[in-house]
């Protein structure tokens, strides 16, 4: 059972948290802080132990853990205690909120964790020996279940990264069994030719004849029996032997060297990676920013040096995060026309996290938090944040106000009260700001 005052997207301070397994914290490009506090979750933790080893304080803490869960980094723990001197089992992977049935997850999860075991077949599940369209349809039923597109826009946390790396591994599988060819059969030798008959002795040739006129003589060449002397002074060069007929199998052999170039890795390889910069791109332009960063973190899989690749993919998470944070303002505003108000402030939270520049997310989460009287130095940063990023709008500069002269900071409150009536000067809560603090400055 959760203890008194809990966190809400964490849960109670004494339950557990952990960090998910096999975890890339280069792919979620950690900031310093969301860092060094996963440092202090490790492979399990309590939250109120983080919170009291943090040196952030704790709201700014919670915050940061917030923006980790946000992020797939961390996922609510379920600690089983056994008995000693077994450890503690954590079974964070199943306990994880997720939009996926249990079976899928331990599908999931057997699936993963078998792979380094598995051969191209056994990953597969097809038999040593198996056709081309045996493995073809093999591939396919996998992908049915394992593609992360057969998930898309549901919450998958730390599956996600699950599935890709099991897809990677089926398509690499299906890959090496498809340019494998099957055995060939013995060639068979060629028949032996027919026996000649004994070539009949040519005739005796004639001796040669001395020819003489003219002051030279010449000797011609012996002719052959029955052969006529040539009638002019050259005699006719017999024509030669007929060019070879043209090899039947040459376009044969063409064609399978072209299906062999088509099979090598590096074409299949090439092939692949420019099918999918294509659709990450063409995600993006049509504003689908989650499937954008999936296409482009495949091609980072693939080619991990493609730096044109890795500022597509920053890119596409950056406008993730921008669209995502906006839908959870407006989400926050559903849910306080709800009364739900502790789960409003979770998410503009969370699109603070998700993006800081987002002066309406920061200026909501800092007035629900005044209401729900939460931390009074957390309410402070938000509302000065707000007025940071739009300094132009009297709510923000009235909310800031307020939060300070509760915070004793009365200089700075009057000089925002003042900036609230000179951008709205028939705002009577400026002017009661001023009227109060008026014998205070005289």
């Amino acid at each position: 059972m959760s203890a008194p005052n809990p966190i809400v997207g964490l849960g109670g301070r004494t339950d557990h948290i952990a960090t998910v397994p096999h975890l890339d914290p280069a792919r979620l490009q950690l900031s310093p802080e969301e860092g060094s506090v996963l440092a202090l979750v490790g492979r399990v933790e309590r939250i109120d132990a983080v919170l009291s080893r943090s040196s952030l304080g704790e709201a700014r803490t919670i915050a940061v853990l917030l923006a980790l869960r946000a992020k797939g980094a961390i996922v609510p723990a379920r600690v089983v205690q056994r008995a000693p001197p077994v450890a503690p089992v954590v079974d964070a992977a199943l306990s994880e909120e997720v939009d996926l049935e249990p079976d899928q997850k331990r599908d999931i999860i057997e699936m993963e964790r078998s792979l380094e075991k598995l051969d191209h077949h056994a990953v597969l599940g097809v038999a040593r020996g198996a056709s081309p369209q045996e493995v073809k349809q093999a591939y396919y039923n996998a992908s049915r279940r394992f593609h992360p597109d057969r998930y898309f826009g549901k919450n998958l946390g730390s599956f996600r990264a699950r599935l890709e790396r099991i897809f990677k591994r089926l398509t690499d599988a299906h890959n090496a069994l498809s340019r494998q060819e099957p055995p060939r059969a013995p060639a068979t030798p060629p028949p032996a030719p027919p026996a000649r008959a004994p070539a009949t002795p040519p005739p005796a040739a004639a001796p040669p004849r001395t020819v003489t006129g003219g002051g030279f003589s010449a000797v011609s060449p012996p002719a052959a029996s029955g052969a006529r002397p040539p009638s002019g002074a050259f005699a006719t060069v017999p024509p030669s032997a007929a060019p070879p007929p043209e090899d039947t199998e040459s376009e044969a052999r063409r064609a399978e060297r072209q299906a062999r170039l088509a099979r090598h890795p590096y074409m299949a390889r090439s092939h692949k990676l420019t099918e999918l910069i294509a659709r990450g791109r063409a995600a993006t332009a049509r504003g689908d920013f989650e499937r954008a960063y999936q296409e482009f973190n495949h091609v980072l899989g693939l080619d991990p040096k493609n730096r044109e690749v890795a500022q597509l993919l920053v890119e596409a998470r950056r406008k993730h995060d921008l669209t995502r944070a906006q839908a959870e303002v407006e989400r926050g505003q559903e849910l306080e026309m709800r009364g739900d108000f502790s789960g409003a402030q979770a998410a503009y939270k969370l699109a603070v996290s998700l993006n800081g520049d987002n002066p309406e997310a920061a200026f909501q989460a800092a007035r629900v938090g005044r209401e729900l009287a939460q931390d009074a130095h957390e309410v402070l940063k938000l509302a000065q944040r707000a007025v940071e990023l739009k300094p132009g709008r009297a709510d923000y500069q009235l909310l800031l106000a307020q939060v300070l002269l509760v915070a004793g900071q009365k200089k700075q409150a009057k000089h925002h009260f003042e900036e609230v009536a000179r951008l709205d000067p028939d705002n009577a809560d400026a002017r009661a700001g001023l009227k109060k603090l008026r014998w205070t400055f005289t």
